[in-house]
């Protein structure tokens, strides 16, 4: 089964892509979780707004097309104080719905404190403490290391957090 997550933004949408066994419901930890691409799509703040998010769906639309997930795991919306924050996320989002609607895509939303609780253990967890327990949950030894290794922060945060909303979806999976 191949999960793709996706961290919306207007800036910056970070898409994760990751493959686990088919037979993932009931199994014991070793999920089997293979990191298969990740990366970021990010549109330029001086275009407009409408081809800013013309630009994340044909890019999100050639990922989907690429690697065919089975699920579509996409985080829900968190109202802070930034008003104009939350609608460009919002429109952001409205674009990943459309996107899995279009391929007729299963796909599940999150809430960042469900990624946060389930991927790093705890609700309150920071940015570093994510993206650790991503590195924990991808394993530890061998060509896989030397490939999530490379997961550092930075402009790859976006990406790092849509990976772990994929694996998110994985533990819901598992936990069914």
């Amino acid at each position: 089964m191949t999960i793709l997550g996706i961290d919306p933004g207007t800036a910056t949408t970070g898409f994760g892509v990751i493959k686990i066994p088919d037979d993932i419901i009931g199994r014991e930890f070793d999920y089997g979780i293979e990191l298969i691409n990740y990366g970021n799509i990010s549109t330029p703040k001086d275009r407009l707004m409408q081809d800013r998010l013309l630009m994340i769906h044909r890019q999100l639309n050639e990922v989907i097309e690429k690697y065919k997930p089975d699920a579509i795991a996409l985080e829900m919306l968190f109202f802070g104080a930034n008003s104009r924050t939350a609608i460009s996320v919002g429109q952001a989002r409205g674009v990943a719905l459309l996107c899995a609607a279009e391929h007729r895509i299963p796909l599940q939303d999150y809430t960042g404190l469900q990624v946060k609780l389930m991927v790093a253990g705890g609700g309150r967890a920071d940015k570093k403490q994510v993206q650790e327990a991503v590195r924990k949950w991808l394993g530890k030894n061998g060509e896989k290391r030397a490939q999530f290794g490379k997961l550092k922060g930075g402009h790859l945060d976006d990406a790092i957090d849509a990976v772990a909303i994929a694996i998110c979806h994985v533990l819901k999976l598992a936990a069914k």
